[in-house]
């Protein structure tokens, strides 16, 4: 078997999971794609206002995302921000550079995802 090109999340185990349709597959990948930027916007907004809960909020339902997808790297990260969001460790106020490494992440799986859906 032929390695995967991909590093920032496994498509191969989204056609698992999805009983090999690759239709279903590519419409879930649609999706991320839609979405991304919306998510994006939505962390920017709660970490540029420090808001903890709403960023919170958000890098759960990242997380959940990314998980579906396979994009365990990232999935991962969005993990670790909302445990810090949510962490009775007083005085946590978020900024932009919290959320830096995730965009990244999420930048580098979206160019994946946009590969995977040109080449299948």
């Amino acid at each position: 078997m032929q390695a995967s090109p991909y590093t920032h999340f496994d498509p191969r185990a989204l056609l698992t999971d999805l009983f090999d349709n690759h239709e279903i597959v590519r419409t879930v990948l649609a999706a991320f794609g839609d979405w991304r930027s919306t998510a994006e916007g939505e962390l920017r907004t709660a970490a540029e206002a420090g808001n903890a809960p709403q960023l919170a909020r958000i890098t759960h339902a990242l997380r959940g995302t990314l998980a579906q997808i396979h994009a365990t790297a990232g999935a991962d990260m969005a993990r670790a921000l909302e445990q810090r969001c949510k962490s009775p460790a007083a005085g946590f106020v978020p900024g932009p550079s919290d959320i830096g490494a995730l965009l990244q992440e999420l930048g580098a799986v979206a160019g994946e995802v946009a590969d995977y859906l040109e080449r299948n």
